[in-house]
């Protein structure tokens, strides 16, 4: 059996992915914000969830998630699963994949364009 992750990490191009959108584009007030946005991202456009390999420490899950809530969801959300923070680490990287694949086939992507349900008043 598995042991949960005691860090969250990400992939070297989500590293950059993550960059581009909190210090290039200024859509977050830091890495972590974007991270969470992310995460549920993927959530939304429902992510099988797995494991992600090659993500290297980036967050401690103390910092990422100091209330135990996401830790919390997650084992809601994935009941048959017993490792929730490697779940979340998977869906941050899986979010983040998502939005640097949309940058590629649309460089001037708004923030607005990933969400589908957005209706401008």
């Amino acid at each position: 059996m598995a042991t949960d992750k005691t860090t969250i990490g990400l992939t070297e191009y989500n590293r950059t992915v993550v960059e581009h959108i909190t210090t290039e584009l200024g859509w977050f007030r830091n890495q972590m914000e974007a991270a969470k946005f992310a995460l549920a991202l993927a959530i939304d456009r429902n992510i099988e969830p797995d494991e992600t390999e090659g993500a290297g420490t980036v967050w401690n899950v103390g910092s990422f998630d100091p209330t135990g809530e996401l830790r919390d969801l997650f084992q809601v959300l994935f009941p048959t699963w017993s490792t929730p923070y490697r779940l979340v680490e998977h869906f941050v990287n899986s979010g983040l994949q998502m939005l640097g694949e949309a940058f590629e086939q649309n460089p001037h992507l708004e923030i607005l364009d990933l969400l589908p349900h957005y209706e401008a008043e």
